[in-house]
Order: C-alpha cells, then structure tokens, then sequence
C-alpha cells in the first residue's frame, strides 16, 4: 500500500489562546490518516497561544517580523512538503474541510480555497457589503468569477508559491494576494464550499485600514501581473470621454476646449504607462 503523502498545516496565530489549542486538534483528528506536520507560527502573542498550541500536539514557530502575512511566510520556509495547507486559528474554519482541499491539489488543482458560500456561513452582517463590493472588483480585473477572495481556508503547491513570496503583504492582505497571483498568473484554481463559523475570541481585523490595505494589496496584484487590465479601461475611458467633448467643441462650442485636450493627453499617456508596465512584466 502507497503510504500517504506528507503535508503541512500551517496555523498562524496572534492571541488565540481561546481556540488554537482546539483547532490543532480538529487538524490532528481530521487528517489522522495523513502524514501530517502542523505547525503554528505564533505572532507575536502576548498569552497563552504558543503554550496552548504545544500541548495540543503542534510544532510551534516563534520570533520574527510581525502579521498575518508575515507568519505565513516563515511557516512555509519551514515547511518542507509539497502540498501546505493554511488554516485560520480563530475556529471559523472547519478542520474536516481540509481533506477536500487536499484531495483537490492531488487531482491537479495548484490552489483549493475554502470558500465560504454556504448559506450558514456566519460571516458578520457589517463586513458582506463591503466583501460582495471589493469580491466584484476582483473579478473585473481578474477577469474571472471569485467565490471568495481572502478565504484563510486553503491549500496549495508549495512550488508556486515560493518563487513570488517577496511579493506578499506581511498583513492580512496575503490572502487576497496570493488568490489574484493564483488567478492572474494562469494557476489551476478549485473552489471548496467550506462550513464558516462564528470565531473564539475577539477579531483583530480593522474595517477602515484593513479593507483599505485590501484594496491596495488587490491593486499592486494586478499591476505587477497584468497592468493592461487596470490600465487600459482607465484609458479608454478617458479617451471615449474626449471623444464625447470633442463632439460638443466641434457643434456647439465650435472651438476645441481645454477639457478635450487634458481627457485625450490623460488618456493617451495613461495607455503608454500600461504598456510600459506590461514590457516591464513580461520581462521579469
């Protein structure tokens, strides 16, 4: 019988005392079957996580740069195995959804996100505005339909990661990162509807800088992969403004104005910009 494959969870962690503990062992319980290492890089915590996290049966990393993103860099560093899996250590996350991920990298996905689409999905009522408006904008520049764009549920080719890893926030925007590198940058993607829970303890995330972190994080995504998508409709909107303005100097004002000038050199340059931001992708 072919022994399982190894595989890493990596479960960063920043004061969760309340659930980590808990969470590993749903990981342990889960993948009992598995040749599995589950590691908790501790951020920086200031009670009883790291302490919590050992005596539920994982390897705990300490030190380092500080944030979400952050840890996960170290954690997968340390991680030596093909395949990782990233689990949030709050217990929103059903630990018995990872096999279904990991089943999903083996059939040839790069990338298996947890997507919290399910209709008991308790995400607060405060934050799906503004996730469905940020998720919309990720799929215009994506160019593709994104169930959820920084689901901490999911599991991926540790090979296709490492190589744009100096590309990823330190910050909660890594999530959101690494889905529109996955997308943009031609990965294999499977979609993994998930249980989502209410977490343990109190919510780090910030509203107002983190969306706004989100927001930049998803912007310099697709200018460093594909800057023609941000660019170009910026510019061609510009242009078909002039056109319109052009319109109304040449019949009404009988003269051409400032404002068709500015919209057509906006325009214009904003295309050469996208252009020589694309030259600049292609030959990295």
């Amino acid at each position: 019988m072919t022994p399982p494959a190894p595989l890493t969870v990596l479960i960063p962690a920043h004061n969760e005392a309340a659930s980590v503990g808990q969470v590993v062992r749903e990981v342990r319980a889960a993948l009992s079957e598995q040749n599995v290492r589950v590691i908790v890089v501790d951020d920086g915590s200031t009670d009883a996580t790291a302490t919590e996290a050992a005596a539920a049966g994982a390897e705990v990393i300490s030190g380092g740069r500080r944030g979400y993103g952050a840890a996960i860099k170290r954690g997968l560093r340390a991680a030596s195995t093909p395949v990782v899996v990233v689990l949030d250590a709050d217990g929103t996350y059903a630990a018995e959804a990872v096999p279904a991920l990991v089943a999903a990298v083996a059939d040839g996905a790069d990338q298996a996100v947890g997507a919290r689409v399910l209709p008991d999905a308790r995400v607060p009522l405060v934050r799906r505005p503004v996730k469905w408006l940020i998720g919309l904008l990720a799929s215009l520049l994506a160019g593709a339909s994104i169930p959820d764009l920084n689901s901490g549920m999911r599991a991926f080719r540790r090979e296709c990661v490492l190589p744009l890893l100096r590309l990823f926030p330190d910050g909660f925007s890594f999530s959101t990162t690494l889905t529109m590198a996955a997308l943009l940058e031609g990965w294999s993607i499977a979609w993994v509807p998930v249980p989502y829970r209410r977490r343990l303890g109190r919510s780090k995330f910030r509203p107002v800088r983190d969306t706004a972190r989100l927001v930049l994080a998803l912007l310099r995504a697709v200018v460093y992969f594909e800057p023609l998508r941000l660019f170009l409709p910026i510019a061609l909107l510009l242009l078909a403004g002039a056109g319109v303005t052009m319109v109304w100097d040449i019949f009404v004002e009988v003269n051409l104005t400032d404002k068709t000038v500015l919209l057509t050199l906006s325009g214009l340059e904003i295309f050469v910009l996208g252009l020589l931001a694309d030259l600049i992708v292609r030959k990295r």
